[in-house]
């Protein structure tokens, strides 16, 4: 089920809140305490709209309550069950506000049945349980009778398969039934149909015209697609002038993600004039519904980027909230605001600022690895991130071309990281070094690292900066498979296939001798493979044939 069914089903889900500030000591669940205590006259429908005009909504309760009790009428049941579920004149009671639209729906009002499917879908606290089987017939009933709002609902359900089997064809022409009948959300689901050729034959000529008439209907999420459609220039010739034009339309409808978008264009400027009051109050509007990213541009907004005055407790402010629901983006910000300090709102905190750094890293902002790293080649992560931790980091630092960060890889290689050795060789091996890539693969290797153990196997295989040789390969690739590498198992048995059983074998017996070697050595002690004398390391055990 799309978002929109969803939006559209749980509106009626905050009515019930309001229902305990109408409570009444000694009223019993589900009364109606608009109710007239004495006998009145019986009111007529045109009475009962003249009160609705006024907003009496108290006197339009009792009203339709005597009507719907006393004339049984379906208009009259369903709109008392109405105002019951919208709690106008009185509390929310969904309870009876289903009894009622039940009513009303069994004496044929195709609106009544409409809002009761609405209310079997959306699950209101206090109403009923969510049954969407029910709520299809329902559905069902009104839109064979040619109601707009049932069609599509009808729609949205036999598409997503809810409550009915999944149909994209009979879900096509349920909206295509609303759409001639100028439904707007319909039009929006008969174009999104034709751009996919879902249900139907694809035809992205018809699905821009229907795309354009829900726009111009009103349908704010339409006016936002055919705004990126003049952007682009795709379907349609490029035209800055209507691809601002129906942005703005959608953003004023409401439609979050057109509020986001024009006021990142007012803060960046560039197509629209840089404009700080607008990129604010939209950037504002979008924040208050939810978008983290809104919030972060509202925060570089406050910081000034915007062109505009500088508030750099609300950037603070924003950039945290966004960080808060995991924008990276916006934690890599407060981590350089949190380095430097910002005025008087923030004072510089280090310690704050590589935690963030390591936050935004985790929240997929990969800039901050080569900064982190840079830090750490500098000394200043001392006693704050263990060696093997920075490894990655000073990695991603060297690749920029920080010269300190190649040094302290060097320096952390020489004392026998594992994580270091790998990363040198890796570093090796993207500049065309091999034979120096060889050496430190063969090192970590030696010490157990399964990584190593696969880039030498795989090196064996391709004679990549040492002699090629099929068994040393497999030897190698088998040990860093038994540590959990699939893909070096993946290639240990390419390699059993280009060689004879016994050369395989014998292999086999190398890793044997291996294992019971690591078995006997202290922890840490480099163990070479028997087989290439040139395997031995340094002051290393050498494992006996």
């Amino acid at each position: 089920m799309t978002f929109k069914l969803l939006t559209t089903l749980t509106i009626f889900a905050c009515l019930a809140g309001v229902s305990a500030l109408w409570a009444q000591e000694g009223a019993a669940p589900g009364a109606d305490l608009s109710a007239p205590r004495e006998a009145q006259p019986m009111p007529e429908m045109s009475d009962i709209e003249a009160d609705w005009a006024r907003g009496d909504f108290v006197s339009v309760r009792a009203g339709l309550r005597r009507l719907a009790q006393e004339r049984g009428d379906a208009f009259s049941a369903y709109r008392y069950g109405r105002v019951l579920l919208e709690g106008r004149g009185g509390p929310v009671d969904v309870a009876q506000a289903d009894h009622w639209l039940s009513r009303a729906a069994e004496g044929g009002n195709v609106d009544a049945a409409t809002l009761l499917a609405r209310v079997y879908l959306s699950n209101i606290p206090g109403g009923p349980p969510r049954e969407p089987a029910r709520a299809a017939g329902l559905l069902s009933q009104a839109a064979a009778r040619g109601n707009a709002e049932a069609q599509y609902l009808l729609g949205l359900l036999t598409d997503g398969g809810t409550g009915v089997p999944q149909d994209a064809a009979m879900a096509y022409n349920w909206f295509l039934a609303a759409a001639e009948q100028q439904h707007p959300g319909a039009q929006l689901e008969v174009s999104r149909a034709l751009s996919r050729g879902k249900g139907t034959a694809l035809d992205t000529g018809a699905a821009l015209d229907w795309l354009t008439r829900a726009a111009e209907n009103g349908e704010a999420e339409a006016q936002f697609y055919l705004s990126n459609a003049y952007e682009s220039g795709g379907s349609v010739p490029a035209n800055p002038t209507e691809a601002m034009r129906w942005l703005r339309r959608s953003a004023e409808a409401g439609f979050l993600p057109a509020q986001g978008r024009l006021g990142a264009k007012h803060l960046a400027g560039g197509d629209v004039a840089q404009d700080p009051a607008e990129a604010r109050r939209w950037l504002g509007r979008a924040a208050q519904a939810g978008s983290a990213r809104a919030l972060y541009l509202l925060g570089l907004a406050y910081l000034g980027e915007d062109g505009g005055a500088a508030d750099p407790a609300q950037a603070l402010q924003a950039l945290r909230n966004a960080s808060g629901q995991g924008h990276g983006p916006a934690t890599l910000r407060l981590a350089q605001l949190a380095e430097t300090g910002l005025a008087n709102a923030m004072a510089a905190d280090f310690e704050t600022s590589v935690a963030l750094y390591r936050k935004a890293l985790a929240e997929d902002q990969p800039e901050a690895a080569p900064h982190l790293g840079s830090l750490a080649a500098r000394g200043r992560l001392d006693g704050l991130v263990a060696p093997h931790q920075a490894v990655p980091w000073v990695l991603a630092a060297a690749g920029t071309g920080d010269v300190n960060a190649e040094a302290w890889l060097a320096a952390r290689a020489g004392e026998g990281l594992r994580p270091a050795l790998v990363a040198q060789g890796r570093w090796l091996l993207d500049r065309a070094q091999p034979a120096g890539a060889a050496e430190s693969f063969r090192t970590a290797a030696q010490m157990g690292d399964t990584d190593a153990q696969y880039e030498l196997g795989r090196m064996y295989s391709q004679g990549t900066g040492l002699v090629q040789d099929y068994l040393m390969a497999h030897a190698w690739l088998n040990v860093s498979a038994a540590g959990g590498n699939d893909t070096a198992a993946e290639l240990r048995g390419v390699i059993g296939d280009l060689i004879p059983p016994e050369e395989e074998a014998a292999a086999q017996a190398r890793v044997r001798a291996f294992f019971a070697a690591v078995a006997q050595a202290d922890p840490g002690t480099p163990v070479a493979m028997p087989g290439a004398p040139e395997d031995a390391a340094p002051g290393g055990v050498e494992p006996a044939e």
